[in-house]
């Protein structure tokens, strides 16, 4: 319990440095994921998960109202659900863990830029009230406003890897029950890059998350068919 309210607290900072304060590059995926992987005992696996989502994820930027998923939060989740694969069987496959923290992140991910969205619509409310005050003569603290939008932003980041967690705690048994028992081979993993690769390059040329999510998750499903064949 204490690890998973630390990561927690990790999602929660990252999530306030992506726009709400600092911005010193704690949202960006490698970090966010690095510190999860130091925190879940697991920095290889941390850093592994955190360049793919990197490579995913480097062309969204919190630009103007543009809605963007939520990086910092999904790594964080989808390193701690690649951690806890590995430490749930001692011969669970490496990569396979690790693609399956990418996969659990970009799920996150799309949650998350929903309650992104929620929170902008508060931080709008909270300006348009302190407006009010300020119109009719109650000259309010813009410091408390900015301050309630940093809290804001931590309890959401906060709470989203808190839930995502749970509902990851619950698919951890089945994943490690349908895990093939040796290590995972080359040609494993060679097609699992592959399948990221496809999101890579939906990410790059298709504006629809959706449509991104939906061709990775193919390529996972692609995989998961021929890993007999190929192994």
């Amino acid at each position: 319990m204490k690890e998973v309210l630390l990561v927690c607290l990790a999602g929660g900072v990252c999530a306030l440095d992506t726009t709400a304060a600092w911005q010193v590059m704690l949202s960006q995926p490698l970090v966010s994921a690095s510190i999860a992987g130091l925190l879940t005992g697991a920095p290889a696996t941390g850093a592994a998960v955190g360049v793919l989502l990197q490579m995913l994820w480097s062309g969204s930027i919190p630009v103007g109202a543009r809605p963007m998923p939520d990086a910092p939060v999904a790594s964080v989740s989808g390193v701690w659900f690649a951690s806890a694969l590995l430490d749930c069987r001692p011969d669970f496959p490496v990569p396979l863990a690790q693609i399956a923290g990418v996969a659990a992140a970009l799920g996150v991910a799309l949650v998350g830029r929903e309650t992104i969205m929620l929170e902008r619509e508060l931080n709008r409310r909270l300006f348009a009230r302190f407006l009010t005050r300020l119109k009719t003569g109650r000259v309010g603290d813009p410091g408390g406003v900015q301050l309630a939008g940093a809290a804001l932003a931590f309890s959401r980041g906060f709470a989203l890897c808190l839930v995502a967690i749970g509902l990851l705690t619950a698919l951890t048994g089945p994943a490690c029950r349908l895990a093939p028992p040796a290590a995972c081979t080359g040609a494993h993993a060679t097609v699992l890059v592959g399948a990221l690769g496809v999101g890579v390059l939906f990410n790059t040329f298709v504006r629809r998350s959706r449509t991104r999510l939906a061709a990775f998750a193919g390529g996972l499903v692609f995989a998961f068919l021929l890993r007999d064949v190929l192994g």
